[in-house]
């Protein structure tokens, strides 16, 4: 079973989300591709390549980190991280340009069926901080419908200068 926060967030309401996170426990941020089997760690939420910013994360205790399973790409050439298998909380960010702003959202599984159709439930101290980090995500921003908005996005919206888009 997954449980999931969609969210409206600028750069600056970002920042202040990896923040709160953060305070929770320590933690490191993944990119979504690996040029190895090893996770590749990021030093923040908020990283550009090539000119463009990168929006697929995952979460991870740091005590976590070595139980991260990555799955290689072939066709691809890189490796990914198994959010499935993994105690990692998926963090979708906001594309944003000024004009639009797009949805993102925190997600992670509690468990997941074994190669024998046996549920295989992730051990109970990630399941705690993903929860934590769920609700902290839901104190950080404020309620807009079903999905939650940052200050700095509700205030660029106000201004009329763009729109959000799901």
């Amino acid at each position: 079973m997954g449980r999931q926060v969609t969210f409206f967030a600028a750069p600056d309401d970002i920042a202040q989300l990896q923040h709160r996170i953060g305070d929770i426990e320590p933690m490191c941020i993944l990119h979504d591709r690996s040029p190895t089997a090893k996770p590749r760690v990021l030093p923040t939420l908020d990283v550009a390549e090539d000119g463009q910013s990168l929006l697929f994360y995952f979460l991870v205790r740091e005590i976590d980190l070595a139980q991260v399973v990555t799955r290689h790409v072939p066709a691809q050439g890189y490796w990914t991280v198994d959010v499935l298998r993994s105690p990692v909380v998926e963090f979708d960010g906001c594309f944003f340009d000024g004009t639009v702003l797009r949805r993102g959202h925190v997600y992670y599984v509690e468990g997941f069926y074994g190669e024998n159709d046996e549920w295989i439930e992730k051990p109970e101290g990630f399941r705690s901080w993903a929860k934590r980090v769920l609700k902290a995500t839901k104190k950080c921003l404020k309620r807009r419908g079903s999905d939650y908005i940052g200050a700095a996005a509700a205030e660029w919206l106000a201004q009329g200068d763009g729109k959000l888009v799901t």
